[in-house]
């Protein structure tokens, strides 16, 4: 049987750099949406790794409940950006059939927004273990 593997946040990340970059050839017209719901899992997995160190049952709790208890651990601030992010990424990738999907500068902005906070959360997380 062959052993499960999940991607990193990194993994993810890169995955959603392809489709934007258009090297990803066979994702058809749903590329745009793919590269959201790659975002926002990069994302959350991002949170659950902050929670595994600092409070492992935070983990079980919904989306909302760990986005407001980010506060402490990144700042206000940054616990804002998450949250708006993770907010428009969930609404953006579900398709509504009276919207367009998500523009390319929308997708970069979005992409860049989400390696940034990434990075933060990381920041707070090496900040807890040290």
């Amino acid at each position: 049987m062959a052993e499960s593997v999940t991607p990193t946040v990194a993994d993810r990340l890169a995955a959603a750099e392809e489709l934007l970059a258009g090297t990803v050839t066979d994702a058809g017209g749903l590329w745009s949406r793919a590269t959201v719901w790659l975002l926002r899992i990069a994302l959350e997995q991002a949170i659950d790794r902050l929670w595994a160190d600092v409070a492992p049952p935070l983990a079980r709790c919904s989306m909302r409940a760990q986005l407001l208890a980010l506060e402490p651990h990144v700042g206000a601030a940054t616990a804002a950006r998450i949250a708006a992010l993770w907010a428009t990424l969930s609404r953006a990738g579900h398709h509504h059939d009276y919207e367009l999907a998500p523009t390319v500068v929308e997708l970069r902005g979005w992409y860049d927004d989400t390696v940034w906070l990434v990075g933060e959360l990381d920041h707070a997380r090496a900040d807890i273990i040290a």
